[in-house]
């Protein structure tokens, strides 16, 4: 095995397990806190309390890893601090204990989604190769967090079978965050087998590298325009991530089934991916791919309003997992191009800041609202709330198609000589 498929695979398990930490409370927390009868609004300040973690947290680590810290240390020292946070919120039995612990475990987690992007795009640079073999490439490293979101589904089902959890989520400690507290475990340990990525000299004598992240908007064309489109279409992600498991459930899904139901979206997200989105990108350009996954976004919801047949509904949770790929990773890919080396990180953590963070954020509350609004004797009307986010995200993909700019040719030169910030 030669050493860049070597360093490929360690990239690839990084990926597993981070995501794989997040994805074994994401699908079904919701549900869970319904069952346990916290009202619709304050669920959604649950979930608001995870992407306020991306927002304030994601420049401070990119700071770190930028200039001072390796990026290996930092994921190991975070994440063992966030799984004690894990712990306490499955512990929590109130809406504002589960909002605090729930903040404070994405503070500490929140940084590694930026700066796990960051590890990878620098060892694959390391490698060498054009742009096109290096998307491809963190393509293949990305879809292990696809697989480890899929693997925690899976391992929530056997774990809550194991543990005895009530098969209704009502009652005994939040069997989904206990499992994200112990992967948190994992990842920290697993954080400390990574090969090395270093701060980058080119930033250590820049007391504020991300100045240069924010001095994208002048330097790049259109990138102004593409920050406040994935802003705007980002605060509709949580009537999929904070409502769908609800949602199942009221489909008559059972609860304990919900997370591995919702995987559909993940294996539809893996061929995206692994196999669709290296062919195509390079084929069609970015701008193509964005329009392709932005327009799965609208239809996925206009059947959820529709509600029926429930085959249907079933089916089009993989149009979620498509338009990640799609759209998500081809924000990253295009943002890493258009970046200066020395900022990469930087410029990622506001990626997360704009969509993850302050999108998300405005998402949750507003998730939350629309859903007491139609929630009428502890029953959801679901058809309006989810003719909002199919309305919107409709406009989101037509404006994608109006102003993306796709970059030419890469803004930096890639080589293996070259340090990059982690």
């Amino acid at each position: 095995m030669s050493s860049r498929t070597a360093t490929a695979i360690r990239l690839f398990v990084m990926m597993f397990v981070q995501y794989a930490v997040w994805g074994a409370w994401m699908p079904i927390l919701s549900a869970t806190l319904i069952n346990r009868h916290v009202e619709p609004q304050q669920v959604g300040n649950v979930y608001a309390a995870l992407w306020l973690g991306c927002a304030i947290t994601p420049f401070l680590g990119g700071q770190l890893v930028d200039r001072f810290m390796p990026s290996q240390i930092f994921l190991a020292i975070t994440h063992l601090l966030a799984a004690g946070a894990a712990y306490m919120t499955a512990q929590q039995t109130t809406g504002s204990g589960l909002f605090t612990w729930m903040l404070i475990w994405a503070l500490l987690f929140a940084p590694g989604l930026g700066i796990t992007n960051s590890i990878a795009f620098y060892h694959i640079d390391k490698s060498g190769g054009d742009e096109a073999s290096r998307e491809r490439e963190f393509s293949w490293v990305r879809t292990g967090g696809t697989i480890g979101w899929i693997a925690a589904a899976f391992a929530l089902t056997g774990f809550m079978t194991w543990t005895h959890a009530d098969p209704k989520g009502v009652t005994g400690p939040i069997p989904e965050m206990m499992l994200a507290a112990i992967l948190g475990v994992a990842m920290a340990i697993y954080s400390l087998t990574l090969p090395n990525t270093p701060p980058s000299s080119a930033t250590k004598s820049d007391p504020l590298a991300i100045r240069k992240a924010f001095s994208l908007f002048k330097t790049v064309p259109g990138f102004g325009v593409f920050m406040f489109i994935s802003f705007f279409a980002a605060t509709e992600f949580m009537f999929f991530y904070g409502l769908s498991g609800q949602f199942l459930e009221s489909k008559t899904i059972p609860h304990i089934l919900i997370p591995v139901t919702k995987s559909i979206s993940q294996f539809t997200e893996i061929g995206a991916l692994a196999a669709l989105l290296p062919l195509w990108l390079p084929r069609k350009g970015m701008k193509w791919c964005l329009l392709v996954g932005s327009f799965a976004w609208p239809l996925r919801y206009l059947i959820f309003a529709i509600g029926q047949p429930m085959w249907l509904v079933v089916l089009s949770l993989g149009l979620h997992g498509f338009g990640y790929a799609f759209v998500m990773v081809v924000q990253q890919l295009y943002v890493d191009r258009v970046a200066p080396k020395d900022v990469r990180a930087s410029a990622q953590s506001l990626l997360t800041f704009v969509t993850l963070g302050i999108g998300n954020v405005l998402g949750s509350f507003f998730s939350g609202w629309v859903q007491q609004r139609f929630t009428h004797g502890g029953v959801t009307d679901w058809a309006p709330v989810f003719i909002l986010p199919t309305v919107t995200t409709l406009v989101c993909a037509f404006a994608y198609l109006a102003t993306f700019k796709e970059p030419e040719t890469s803004a930096v030169v890639h080589g293996a000589e070259t340090p990059v910030p982690a």
